[in-house]
């Protein structure tokens, strides 16, 4: 009995050992597979929204031109629409617009040809001219995909009888599928969708944006969004409101824009609507605490703020000629530089003067820049200085050279003044770079024949650590400390590599290229880590 008791227990002990280890190890694989899940969760959350690499989406936010509809979708929070700029969308219970999809944010192609919700997958697809894309909104990106699924596209199949509307203009004719504007503009109604509910319609045009009808009032709102041009060579930030003005891509430009980051408002003026604006095609523009101020190809443009009044110079009133290239407010003088010289705007006496001084004589400008003792101005010849206090004009050379040529750009450190003692200013030239302190004669030279990788800048502007340089084939970004450059393209976020004027906007900093403007989020503290 002991020897078959003892040969019984050591059985039961392996038993139970084994048991034991089969237990431990289905234990741990159910563990494995729960850390596994944990790992691949933690992956997709921290991963996969970097939808360019190292960037997170609303990094880079692009805005073109969306007038143009050409599909409609709806989702339970958006309406889509999809436009010849990307893909904007309209939050239906805010009554807002959200961000827009374009190019920056992994588009394909900005030019939608169709635009689909599929429900069951909560995604939405849009057909470009380069290919289709599909948005899943769980990871935040767009992916390209290889067919686009015709059956969801629900725009333009409703097949009712558009009703004529009234709208805030007064009556349109829907019914015969035109919408016409204040100024008695006829624009063609491209799509329409119904809502989830009987009484809504979504509406999209050729030109006037998209609007929302109520069936059973006949009211027709139009929702304006975006750029009334896509061509965008002037940006200026004055309080709440953003202007964005050019000359035109291809074509003359059609408009310029005022976006109020307060009121989430859009507003569009042109010389055919708006008496005394001479012209909207703008290079530059400025603004003071009473005036906006525009520097067109027909003359130098203002609008007096408080009552939205418009007033005109031109080489009658004084300019050196018609065409004005820079502008640069001081407090008391408009500095203005046109393709044939330089004037200045008393805005105490409301007199305008041309500057007589032979040195400037029939000179291109570029740019100009005044602080409390100089003015500086950048020339097809290189920089010319007026002495403030000896009211003099003296060419201003370095021993390097780098001014000797076109100088397109001079800025100054947003946080310094003349006064400080620390003053730095920038030259951007066809040469390179050149940082120059008035005070110690220090000068820190980026020449593109050896440290400075462009040679076609366009427009510099200073931050308290960086120096920004736009050029045609993109934005350099100079870190102070470091002395490292980092170049931003396409590939980042930009609409288009040529860059024709840049604004800084707090931690954000405005692009203004031929195919639109981008926003980039610069000072995100994860980018600094």
């Amino acid at each position: 009995m002991q020897t078959g008791s003892s040969t019984e227990a050591k059985a039961w002990k392996v038993n139970r050992e084994k048991a034991v280890s089969v237990r431990d190890q289905k234990t741990a694989y159910a563990l494995s597979r729960k850390m596994l899940l944990l790992v691949l969760c933690i992956f997709i959350l921290t991963e996969l929204p970097y939808a360019k690499g190292k960037y997170m989406p609303g990094d880079w936010v692009s805005y073109s031109v969306f007038r143009y509809i050409t599909s409609i979708a709806l989702d339970y929070d958006y309406v889509y629409f999809g436009t010849t700029g990307g893909v904007t969308r309209y939050d239906r219970f805010n009554h807002s617009w959200a961000s827009p999809f374009t190019t920056s944010d992994g588009l394909p192609d900005n030019w939608i040809k169709n635009i689909a919700y599929d429900p069951e997958r909560n995604e939405i697809w849009a057909d470009t001219y380069a290919g289709p894309a599909v948005y899943q909104r769980i990871f935040g990106e767009w992916n390209a995909e290889h067919d686009f699924p015709e059956e969801l596209s629900r725009s333009d199949t409703s097949n009712i009888k558009l009703p004529d509307f009234f709208t805030d203009f007064g009556p349109t004719t829907a019914g015969s599928y035109w919408v016409t504007d204040s100024h008695l503009d006829r624009y063609p109604i491209t799509n329409y969708l119904r809502g989830d509910f009987d009484d809504e319609l979504w509406v999209g045009t050729w030109g006037l944006n998209a609007g929302v009808a109520s069936l059973r009032h006949l009211r027709l709102k139009m929702l304006k969004f975006g750029l009334y041009d896509r061509d965008v060579k002037a940006i200026l930030i004055d309080g709440d409101e953003i202007w964005f003005g050019g000359t035109g891509f291809l074509t003359p430009s059609s408009g310029i824009t005022r976006y109020n980051r307060k009121t989430k408002t859009w507003e569009y003026f042109s010389d055919t609507h708006v008496p005394f604006l001479l012209s909207h095609q703008v290079n530059v523009m400025e603004a003071d605490s009473q005036f906006i101020w525009l520097g067109t190809q027909k003359g130098l443009a203002c609008m007096r703020k408080r009552d939205s009044s418009w007033r005109s110079f031109t080489s009658f009133q004084g300019l050196p000629e018609d065409e004005v290239t820079a502008l640069e407010a001081d407090g008391r003088y408009l500095w203005i530089g046109t393709s044939r010289g330089l004037a200045f705007y008393d805005l105490k006496s409301d007199s305008l003067k041309t500057i007589k001084d032979p040195l400037l004589k029939d000179l291109y400008i570029f740019c100009v820049l005044s602080d409390s003792f100089y003015v500086w101005v950048g020339t097809e010849r290189g920089v010319y200085t007026l002495d403030k206090t000896g009211k003099t004009w003296y060419r201003f050379l370095t021993p390097d050279g780098l001014l000797s040529g076109q100088v397109r750009s001079i800025a100054r450190r947003s946080d310094q003044k003349a006064s400080s003692g620390k003053e730095q200013i920038w030259f951007g030239t066809d040469l390179g770079i050149l940082g120059y302190s008035p005070v110690s004669d220090q000068r820190k030279i980026y020449d593109n024949r050896m440290n400075f990788p462009e040679v076609d800048v366009v427009k510099l502007v200073c931050d308290k650590k960086n120096v920004w340089v736009a050029t045609r084939d993109g934005v350099w970004k100079l870190d102070q400390a470091t002395q490292i450059w980092i170049k931003y393209t396409t590939e980042d976020g930009l609409l288009d590599n040529n860059v024709q004027d840049l604004a800084l906007d707090g931690d954000y900093i405005w692009f203004g290229t031929p195919q639109g403007v981008t926003r980039f989020f610069w000072n995100d503290p994860r980018l600094r880590e």
